[in-house]
């Protein structure tokens, strides 16, 4: 006679693994997309943002969208708790960020402490590990260095980008045939971990914004983007207002969806937002996520209420950080003097013998290719690289 016990109760589990599966997917399907608009500092760039929805937040905060714009060209993200009460901001007081992640944290976060330093309300430290991410420890423990920078640190926003170094881990082997590929499983609860981490058991959660990984140039690394993204929505979902997803991919995308150098930005201009290599950001692709970042931290935190230009703040690096990130020739540097007040003195850089001129402009105000901003110490392209971020 066989024995079937143990047969019929490996199916009823792996029945109640798909069901769940099914479950996530339906759940995932009632997102809802929404726009927000928002002004940068000084001269008048428009940014956007999508903002998604769902049923039940996890922290039971209704979410809500901020103001219209043009859906075709907007980045989505998770919800900015409009409810939330933001403090006044002044020079004395300024917004504390953390900006953190792999290579493309090394030139996107220098543009977005230019940018929001200009305001004099807000000091930036930035914190990037080149070829770091979150499934491998090799580089960098991204869920050890989180709880040290934030017990450190203490920030108030976090801005965080890994993915792009992850999506070789992505496959489809599923050893125990529950429909979740392995790899999903581990990577999932990284994530997770780190965005609780992240957002804090404090009085006052901190709020993340978590960005997705770009398109990327190879058809397998794209489609991994891709399935890392999914991933990393969903579990910002979970943690309603308090993470804010930020759908790189789709900012970055080219006309067709997919992969392009070249894309068309949030003023409407053709910019080529990528380096040869097919990962990396040009300063007019980090420029744009800049000010991306800096609308959705200006409707949080309303940094063009309290802005104070006469006495700007120039971002620091945290310490282990400061390699040089494919794309430029120098260490990034910021603008303003970190003591604010006084800027930097320029950094004479003389024009690239290969690769594309990089542009420098004033600070004003997922998955494919990206837009401009302001970073003066960041000037020059290397040539073709192929150098993970």
């Amino acid at each position: 006679m066989t024995d079937t016990s143990n047969t019929e109760s490996a199916d009823v589990q792996g029945e109640s693994r798909r069901q769940r599966l099914a479950s996530r997917r339906r759940r995932n399907t009632r997102i809802v997309v929404a726009v927000v608009a928002v002004l940068g500092v000084g001269a008048a760039a428009t940014m956007f943002a999508f903002a998604f929805t769902d049923d039940s937040p996890a922290n039971g905060t209704s979410p809500q969208t901020i103001g219209i714009g043009p859906a075709d060209a907007a980045p989505q993200v998770g919800v900015v708790n409009k409810a939330a009460v933001a403090r006044t901001l002044d020079h004395e007081h300024p917004l504390r960020l953390w900006v953190g992640g792999d290579s493309l944290a090394g030139s996107f976060g220098p543009a977005l402490g230019d940018l929001v330093g200009a305001t004099g309300v807000v000091k930036t430290l930035i914190d990037y590990r080149v070829s770091s991410g979150l499934w491998s420890n090799d580089f960098r423990n991204w869920p050890q260095r989180a709880e040290e920078q934030m017990s450190k640190d203490d920030p108030e926003a976090v801005v965080f980008i890994v993915g792009a170094n992850d999506v070789s881990a992505v496959n489809k082997a599923d050893s125990d045939g529950d429909g979740v590929p392995d790899w999903e499983v581990e990577y999932r609860a990284k994530v997770g971990k780190t965005m609780d981490t992240f957002v804090g058991n404090g009085k006052t959660p901190r709020t993340v914004f978590w960005l997705g990984a770009p398109t990327l140039g190879t058809e397998n690394m794209d489609a991994g983007a891709v399935e890392i993204d999914r991933v990393v929505s969903e579990e910002a979902l979970k943690r309603g207002t308090n993470v804010v997803f930020v759908d790189t991919y789709r900012m970055f995308s080219g006309s067709d969806g997919s992969y392009s150098r070249e894309i068309v930005d949030d003023q409407g201009e053709t910019i080529t937002a990528r380096i040869s290599d097919g990962v990396h950001f040009t300063p007019s692709g980090a420029e744009y996520l800049a000010r991306a970042l800096f609308g959705l931290l200006d409707a949080r935190w309303h940094l063009q209420r309290h802005t104070d230009p006469a006495e700007p703040i120039g971002w620091t690096l945290a310490s282990g950080s400061g390699e040089n990130v494919p794309g430029y020739r120098y260490r990034p540097q910021p603008r303003y003097n970190s003591s604010g007040g006084t800027p930097t003195a320029p950094v004479v850089t003389p024009p690239p013998t290969t690769g594309v001129v990089a542009t420098t402009v004033v600070a004003t105000s997922p998955p494919t290719t990206a837009s401009p901003v302001t970073t003066p110490p960041i000037t020059g392209h290397l040539p073709p690289t192929t150098t993970k971020p």
